[in-house]
């Protein structure tokens, strides 16, 4: 159930150079890594490789204390480190801690996809039958509540493994291993007893893997045994085939041998790959110290010399290059930090004027029902406002602070329901179907809402869109006001959010709307906005009717979801996706023009 208490003077210095460069580079997780198949072709995987390790000790509601957590922690950051690994550590988590750090963790590391990701959990888990019959798995955080003392506090404080999978399919890069040092059931991953085979082309393939140190109902000690098998497989022991490589898979099937043993059969390791065509073919590679040798045997002394070379020079690029990178990015921020101090004095008074009551321009002004699909808009009255990071405690794609005009244009009243999708597309995308017809649909792509768009102006002939950043914002924030969230300054009366959805939605108009009368502007699903994500977009903005870069990768998205923390469900917050991607809590609103 859960976890308890060559031998020329001159060669020899470029060997020894080459090496502590690539020493350098390793101890930041920046390091490139390839493999050798059967046939000896080299495919290339990872340039960089990151971990996040949460250990939670000082549990507080009724749980006992892990003190050999701790340990554990440093043992698995040693190894880990060993093998290359930038590494995360969070200790003791809360809730929102918790949400924060794997957010925060995807957020940064998560996006490209030559990256490897590694997650690592040492702490309590717990397994539930569901009233659907369906067994979930949780792990726990350092206030989560007993479930047998204060069962409806579990499952608002506990991270079940549907929000696992919510992280592990936003991860942008290719490969990802999860390990959990506690025990549940496999929820999400596809119990695994596959023979692991030899390095091939398929292994670069994406792959989210799965490993816990036990079953449902079972008891870990605090000392840890799958911790102790773990570094003896990341030490060579794992390598079945003697490959030089230890691969996901091999990692599963030799911790659930040796942990099964070793704990005289009262641990079962899980170890799978995740319920998804897209997503399971492929297989997580940790690259042994002992293979270099083999891999460069038959080439002669001067060829590895050569290779080596090649190596430092392209590692001495990429760090002239993130010095570059660095040295630009410290001019711009000293260069923001004089404006903002020469400004300061403007932007107050301007502040103190947006918060103003302009009756004149911003008002709820009328309301429009489609005849059609019944689609309710509310209309939004034209004017100017300071757009961005007015209460100073967000990220710094949100400033500088500018002043921004809008036209009038209409909004929807609420985000486009799955109801309503289903009148135009007929079949509904979303996970949450048992949430009914008026919750908001989600799992929409940027993409995928352009063609729902496209069908709903054919059939109603009206013009139909999604809202440019600067609209969406201006009537998230009351036509303009400075309003921290959608509504206020109060995350509660607002939004649903990681600490009262219950990790699903709900139907759309069930929290307070905001002074212009529309819903759910932050929390419940993220919105697609019609503009290209650029970080650096307002600094050089058109005060009028911006409508954002000219060209990019990824679509803007706006308001946070119903899996984010309050920071994500700030009116100006920003964030950006591929717009081919959909997730369970990405949906999106509709506008047009008066």
């Amino acid at each position: 159930m859960k976890r308890y208490v060559v031998c020329l003077i001159s060669v020899c210095a470029v060997i020894a150079l080459c090496f502590s460069a690539a020493y350098s580079k390793e101890s930041r997780g920046v390091k490139i890594i390839s493999i050798k198949d059967q046939q000896g072709k080299e495919i290339k995987l990872y340039k960089e490789s990151h971990a996040l390790i949460i250990g939670a000790s000082n549990y507080t509601a009724g749980w006992p204390k892990l003190p050999g957590v701790k340990k554990d922690v440093e043992e698995t950051k040693r190894i880990l480190e060993k093998h290359g690994f930038n590494v995360t550590v969070v200790a003791d988590p809360s809730r929102e801690q918790l949400i924060q750090a794997f957010e925060k963790f995807i957020n940064k590391y998560g996006l490209r996809p030559d990256n490897r990701l590694l997650f690592y959990f040492a702490g309590h888990g717990h397994t539930i039958k569901q009233a659907y019959g369906e067994e979930m798995g949780y792990i726990v955080p350092v206030d989560a509540p007993n479930p047998n003392k204060d069962k409806d506090g579990f499952f608002t404080k506990a991270m079940d493994m549907q929000q696992i999978e919510v992280f592990a399919r936003r991860i942008q890069s290719k490969h990802a291993i999860f390990l959990f040092d506690s025990c549940f059931s496999g929820s999400i991953f596809a119990l695994s007893r596959a023979v692991p085979e030899n390095i091939s082309y398929k292994t670069a393939t994406p792959v989210r893997q799965f490993i816990t140190s036990g079953s449902a109902e079972e008891q870990v000690p605090d000392k840890s045994i799958f911790l102790t098998q773990f570094v003896s497989a990341l030490s060579g022991e794992a390598d079945m085939n003697k490959d030089g490589y230890v691969t996901g898979t091999e990692l599963g099937e030799y911790l659930q041998g040796t942990v099964v043993n070793y704990s005289k059969g009262s641990q079962h390791p899980q170890y799978g790959k995740i319920r998804n065509p897209n997503l399971d073919k492929g297989d997580f590679v940790f690259q042994l110290a002992s293979i270099a040798p083999t891999a460069i045997s038959s080439e002669t002394p001067s060829q590895v010399i050569s290779e080596e070379l090649s190596q430092l020079r392209e590692e001495k690029a990429m760090i002239k290059k993130e010095r570059e990178e660095l040295a630009q990015q410290k001019a711009i921020m000293e260069e923001k930090k004089r404006l903002e101090e020469e400004r300061q004095k403007l932007e107050k008074e301007k502040t103190e004027l947006a918060m103003a009551p302009r009756p004149s321009k911003i008002t709820t002004g009328s309301s429009y029902t489609d005849p059609t699909t019944g689609m309710e808009l509310v209309l939004v009255k034209g004017g100017c406002f300071q757009m961005g990071d007015t209460f100073g405690n967000g990220d710094s794609d949100e400033k500088p602070v500018h002043e921004v005009c809008a036209d009038d244009f209409y909004i929807g009243k609420y985000e486009v329901t799955q109801g309503q999708w289903k009148e135009i597309m007929v079949s509904n995308p979303s996970w949450f179907k048992d949430c009914g017809d008026n919750c908001p649909v989600e799992q929409v792509s940027w993409n995928a809402a352009q063609d729902f768009i496209k069908k709903l102006n054919q059939k109603t002939g009206k013009n139909y869109r999604l809202p440019t950043e600067v609209e969406w914002e201006y009537a998230a924030r009351s036509g303009g006001k400075s309003e921290k969230y959608s509504g206020g300054n109060d995350a509660d009366s607002a939004a649903w959010y990681s600490s009262n959805s219950g990790s699903k939605t709900h139907p759309v108009g069930t929290k307070s709307p905001n002074g212009l009368g529309i819903y759910d502007m932050s929390g419940s699903v993220w919105e697609w906005v019609q503009d290209w994500y650029d970080e650096g977009y307002y600094r050089r903005s058109p005060r009028n009717n911006p409508r954002g870069a000219d060209s990019g990768t990824i679509r803007v998205l706006r308001g946070g979801s119903w899996a984010n923390t309050p920071a994500n469900l700030r009116a100006s917050d920003r964030n950006g996706l591929d717009p081919s991607h959909r997730y369970a809590d990405d949906g999106f609103r509709v506008v047009r023009t008066k």
